[in-house]
């Protein structure tokens, strides 16, 4: 019954391929309709032809549904296939049988293998003679697909070998469900909460979804590539159609499952038949598993309760004890199967775990680690990059320019980086809810070869005289206006008005595309730490669209893109679109204009509608006109100046007395109908001969 030269029962994996077949039949239909058939589907489509990155590209696998079938079949395989150790009765049965339990476990193995590779290799044989026998609107080559039953074949075999190992540790099919997918989203989920855990107590953490690295030319960037992405098996697989594997990745997912194979035939030596239907097979992964089950459930209730509670350290402390109380609760429930557990020891047991997570847990934020008051001397500072985020785009070429080496620049970031650590510790930094808020990010790239980041959100008034020292450097606004996209070299510049979507020029001749990007890269090397800050009203959008040769293969096609405010202060690129005969295209005069009127904004009128409730222009100027006179002006020299002045509409309840709302009507370009638009005007851009045609605020 046994074959001694192959290790494993013949006769066993003939009755678990008779008893479970219908997996493998499951697992082709599943990999059929999300591979072949869509792209026979898409055939008589009169469309280009697209070159396909892989057969995991969601153009041909029903977005992302082909992900789903191989993430649930070869879990299924492993909970199906281990059922005869889980249940009382078959574990009887089959440790009865005249076999050596490694026999058993290698038919099973053996039996899941072919359940799930034989289907992913049918499937790669049909999608290689529909692309050889169908004319296609997808283009691929054979290389493709055997690059894709290659990685299938690999991820099918580690969650299978994974599922079977997890099924060993445990003595339930539902629980080894639920404890393996808990597992492959752990690391994920793990980092995702401690970040928030740690940016929540540790005054300048800051979260870095990616990892930045260090080439041997000195140049800095930020990968894409995220290194908790990559051991969250969940996680990392729902990617592929974007971030394929690499042949590294490939053999440390094989290295894996042979470990995991070894450990499951160790463990399930030692397994006890009275193990099935008990929910941990092994006694000693209990403490690890309340842990586990604890810390998660702390830092989720945590979470919670801080997002609720107003931000508030107090609810978030009460989060994470009543969620070390229910996750404790639910381990014990589901170890015992009984919801019976009060007993001296669980109660002692549950103030030792929670003794011991929550020191855990305070250390990492303590002062004893001195995080927060960490700062590097200018002297260790090689290279800083600072902006509002802490991402770094563009092209791999120019990435260096993202980090300044100036040392006035470095200066500066360190200053405002003391002042922020000194307010904080004398807690000066939360400011008020209605304070205007400024945020941050850092990058030191210290001597040793480190990088060191933080990331504040401060009060943007006490700071602003250090504040203002770095957002004025040419290198902070290389970084917050990607200046270092205005090559002079870009496809098109598209320059669309903001009164009216149908006022848009399309600059495509590369000298004023050179001359427009010099002249635009000047106005904003000149602005104003104000106009930065709060900014004159936008003209208009401009869009410039750069050549596919200014990014790297690496980089998504929209990198491409980036687009600026044109701003009523941009008084030099305003002078150059005259000068060039494109300001009447786009720029609103007093000859597009039809009517004006104005109401005087009432903040007690907007009160009502708090909190929560947003209360847009034209509503808000329905409102006001049922109560308040609204005057129409009719002198054009007044609706200059409501133009040279305009700011655009923001709902704020507590608005400035003397403020008026501007309802003004344009002439569509197309010669029939207009549209409206309304402005803000503030006491300060009321002019007296404006001022005498308004009405009086009450």
């Amino acid at each position: 019954m046994t074959s001694n030269r192959f290790f494993y029962s013949g006769g066993v994996v003939r009755q678990s391929l008779r008893q479970h077949g219908w997996i493998g039949l499951l697992y082709l239909a599943g990999l059929l309709f999300t591979v072949p058939l869509p792209l026979f589907m898409s055939t008589g489509n009169e469309q280009v032809p697209t070159v396909l990155r892989s057969l995991f590209d969601g153009t041909s696998s029903g977005d992302g549904l082909q992900n789903i079938v191989f993430l649930t079949v070869p879990v299924l395989a492993g909970v199906m296939l281990l059922r005869f150790i889980q249940r009382k009765g078959s574990s009887d049965l089959y440790h009865s049988l005249p076999l050596r339990r490694e026999h058993l476990l290698t038919a099973h193995l053996i039996s899941g293998l072919i359940l799930l590779i034989v289907p992913i290799w049918l499937t790669a044989g049909v999608t290689a003679l529909l692309n050889t026998s169908v004319e296609l609107p997808f283009i691929f080559h054979i290389n493709d697909i055997g690059s894709w039953a290659l990685v299938v074949s690999v991820i099918s075999i580690f969650l299978f070998a994974f599922t079977v190992f997890v099924g060993i540790c445990v003595g339930q099919s539902l629980l080894q469900s639920v404890v393996v997918y808990a597992l492959l989203l752990l690391p994920f989920f793990l980092y995702s909460m401690i970040s928030r855990f740690l940016g929540h107590n540790l005054y300048g953490y800051t979260q870095i979804t990616g990892t930045i690295v260090q080439y041997s030319n000195g140049v800095e960037l930020r990968s894409s590539n995220n290194i908790w992405y990559s051991l969250s098996p969940f996680a990392r697989i729902m990617e592929l159609a974007i971030n394929a594997f690499s042949y590294v990745e490939l053999v440390i997912y094989i290295g894996v499952s042979l470990l995991f194979v070894i450990l499951s035939y160790v463990l399930y030596r030692k397994r006890l038949v009275e193990k099935a239907t008990q929910a941990m097979a092994f006694t000693f992964f209990q403490p690890l598993f309340k842990a586990g089950v604890m810390v998660c459930a702390m830092l989720l209730i945590g979470e919670y309760f801080y997002s609720t509670g107003g931000q508030r350290k107090d609810w978030a402390i009460f989060g994470y004890v009543l969620g070390a109380i229910l996750g404790y609760i639910a381990v014990e429930m589901v170890i015992r199967k009984t919801w019976q557990i009060v007993r001296i020891r669980a109660l002692l047991e549950l103030v030792a775990y929670g003794a011991v997570l929550g020191l855990a847990m305070y250390i990492p934020t303590s002062s004893w680690i001195g995080f927060e008051e960490r700062i590097p001397t200018a002297h260790s500072v090689e290279q800083v990059y600072a902006g509002p985020n802490l991402y770094l785009d563009g092209g791999a070429t120019r990435k260096n320019l993202y980090f300044s080496q100036e040392k006035d620049f470095i200066a500066a970031v360190l200053n405002l980086q003391r002042e922020l650590v000194r307010a904080h510790s004398a807690g000066e930094t939360s400011g008020s809810n209605k304070e205007p808020q400024q945020r941050i990010s850092i990058a030191y790239c210290l001597d040793d070869g480190t990088i060191m980041t933080r990331s504040y959100t401060f009060p943007e008034q006490p700071f602003r005289a250090a504040l203002a020292k770095v957002m004025l450097s040419e290198p902070y606004k290389t970084v917050s206006y990607s200046l270092d996209k205005l090559y002079g070299t870009a496809e098109t510049i598209s320059i669309q008005s903001a009164d009216d979507n149908e006022r848009r020029v399309v600059l495509t001749d590369p000298k004023d595309i050179r001359e427009f990007e010099a002249v635009l890269k000047e106005e904003v090397l000149d602005m104003s730490y104000i106009e930065m800050q709060a900014g004159s009203y936008a003209l208009g959008n401009i869009e410039i669209l750069n050549k596919p040769s200014s990014i790297s293969a690496e980089e998504p096609e929209w990198t491409r893109n980036v687009s600026y405010n044109w701003h009523l202060s941009f008084h030099k690129l305003n002078a150059w679109l005259e000068r060039k005969g494109y300001a009447d295209k786009v720029i609103i005069t007093t000859k597009d204009i039809l009517s004006v009127r104005a109401i005087p904004m009432i903040s007690q009128e907007k009160e009502p509608y708090q909190p929560g409730k947003y209360i847009d222009e034209v509503n808000l100027f329905r409102i006001l006109q049922q109560k308040y006179k609204v005057t129409t002006i009719e002198d054009p020299k007044l609706w200059n100046t409501v133009l040279d002045n305009r700011n655009n509409y923001s709902y704020d309840p507590q608005v400035e007395k003397g403020t008026y709302l501007f309802q003004v009507k344009i002439k569509s370009i197309s010669g029939s109908g207009f549209h409206t638009v309304y402005y803000l005007l503030t006491p300060k851009d009321i002019t007296p001969e404006l001022a005498k045609a308004l009405p009086t605020a009450p």
